[in-house]
């Protein structure tokens, strides 16, 4: 059980947009303190002005999570203002959608530079902090994907099991070590934030979500829970839920599933925006403004 959320310090990765920017003001108008870092500083700068409004208090920084020494940074933000650090919350990511071949060794390396050495960072930044304070929360970001990989989604899948997968350990590890700090792993399904938009497309088109797409809002409603009661993981919504249970029970009707949706279902027909790989793009809000139905509104 963890500490009310206002007695708690917040740290949130990848909070310049989508799912990041609505934890935090989540946590926010719950009364936790918040620190907030992003590759976007006009990002980071509207998620401080949100946490205002909301009547919350926080700070924040520009900060790539591929790099140890930044998320370090962050990490000193949020003792040097506040004394001290409750939860942690990984959450940067970038995609790509393309076929297994046409995804260069450099853009897999980016990737994993991002999505699990991110992570990676964060816990090995987070644990010796967490234990300082007597405890804590780490919350990892998975994904569905993390548990049943899809087509043109190869190696983001191939991150975010890898995350999974790290996290089992490690939270074995501190059970076994008796430490007082808890471990989650929130897998989210198709959501509506600017993620698609800012993924690579080698396919010609912009990449759109598959149906069911749930609201930022709504995985951060998970990851708030976590802060204060801990889950080992969380398949967000009934979809989340039933695309993990059938690809465990199921997994021929799930090749079937996915392979008759084909590639069209993950394209839409807008041509493909400037992608978030290696540098921000402008597209900082917390919704892509898609429908439930996977439909630009």
């Amino acid at each position: 059980m963890g500490k009310p959320l206002n007695q708690q310090v917040v740290v949130i990765s990848g909070a310049a947009s989508g799912i990041g920017r609505a934890s935090a003001r989540r946590f926010a108008a719950g009364g936790a303190k918040v620190v907030v870092g992003g590759r976007s500083a006009a990002g980071i700068a509207a998620i401080l002005q949100d946490i205002k409004d909301v009547g919350g208090e926080g700070t924040g920084m520009e900060m790539d999570v591929s790099r140890r020494d930044q998320v370090e940074a962050l990490a000193a933000l949020a003792m040097n203002t506040y004394g001290r650090i409750d939860t942690w919350v990984n959450n940067a990511g970038v995609s790509i959608y393309s076929r297994f071949e046409d995804v260069t060794e450099e853009e897999v390396r980016r990737l994993f530079d991002v999505n699990f050495m991110g992570e990676l960072y964060g816990m090995w930044t987070a644990l010796p902090l967490l234990r300082q304070n007597g405890g804590g929360t780490i919350i990892n970001f998975a994904s569905v994907v993390g548990k049943r990989g899809l087509p043109l989604q190869n190696f983001y899948s191939a991150t975010k099991f890898a995350v999974v997968g790290l996290s089992e350990a490690v939270r074995v590890e501190l059970k076994t070590e008796k430490q007082n700090i808890a471990l989650c792993v929130i897998c989210p399904p198709s959501i509506d934030t600017p993620f698609y938009d800012n993924a690579l497309s080698k396919m010609g088109h912009c990449s759109k979500p598959l149906p069911i797409v749930l609201s930022a809002d709504r995985v951060a409603k998970d990851v708030v829970k976590c802060a204060v009661r801990a889950r080992r993981e969380v398949w967000v919504g009934m979809i989340g839920k039933a695309f993990v249970t059938l690809s465990i029970l199921f997994p021929w009707f799930m090749d079937w599933y996915i392979t008759s949706l084909g590639y069209k279902a993950q394209m839409s027909d807008e041509a493909p925006k400037p992608a978030a790989l290696h540098k921000p793009t402008a597209l900082t809000g917390e919704s892509g403004h898609w429908s439930a139905w996977g439909k630009r509104e």
